[in-house]
């Protein structure tokens, strides 16, 4: 990396871990001493503040660099989208056939739980993992180092949850959910390295989520 992608690389994640640890730290200290839980209105701020830490530190990067958000989001390369709509229907395959399992959950909600994933339930993370740090990261190292690289950081990131009490990922086990993160790093890897497009990343992140919304997540032989 040169100089000027070192400084962002890391700046980037100043921001990003700086934000979120804080939040969910304090949230975490707070559940676990009882001051306070998670359902409470403070809990469910500190905790949208932490999940919007890459979706922030994003916005610092555009700013400090004189990049404009529309372009950073929109922009995509040519005759891109069939490569997004491939994605879309193996990940739903995928998830379909190794689960086997529905949740049970209301389809006639499946429009506004996926808005609500679009902006504070995972899409929003991929204005900083595939926007910022994987071109950065391209800049010296191979596909698979960067998405490794990427995915790694993605899956720490997320650890404090698992101190939360009450949060929803403590029903999966760290090392099973950073493993399906470093998974999920290479898809969306590819997605952005065939597209060049931000958003299509965020609407394959939302939609990945959704899908762990309305399927019974299995790790097996299949998923793997």
């Amino acid at each position: 990396m040169t100089e000027i992608d070192k400084k962002n690389f890391k700046n980037y994640l100043y921001y990003t871990f700086g934000i979120t640890y804080i939040a969910w730290g304090i949230l975490a200290i707070f559940t676990q001493s009882h001051i306070l839980g998670l359902e409470t209105f403070i809990g469910r701020m500190l905790h949208i503040v932490g999940a919007l830490g890459p979706a922030i530190a994003s916005g610092f990067y555009l700013k400090c660099n004189n990049i404009k958000f529309k372009h950073f989001v929109f922009n995509k390369r040519k005759n891109s989208s069939i490569y997004f709509i491939i994605h879309l229907l193996a990940i739903l395959i995928l998830f379909s056939v190794s689960s086997l399992e529905l949740n049970g959950v209301s389809v006639y909600l499946m429009p506004l739980f996926f808005i609500q994933l679009i902006f504070f339930g995972g899409g929003h993370e991929e204005l900083g993992w595939r926007g910022i740090l994987q071109p950065l990261l391209d800049k010296k190292y191979t596909y698979w180092q960067s998405n490794l690289i990427v995915g790694s950081i993605w899956g720490i990131w997320h650890l404090p949850l698992w101190f939360i009490v009450g949060e929803s990922h403590q029903g999966f086990p760290f090392i099973l959910f950073f493993i399906y993160t470093l998974f999920l790093s290479f898809v969306l890897g590819l997605l952005y390295r065939q597209t060049k497009s931000v958003g299509y990343c965020i609407l394959f992140h939302a939609f990945a989520n959704l899908l762990n919304l309305y399927f019974v997540l299995k790790i097996n032989v299949i998923f793997i």
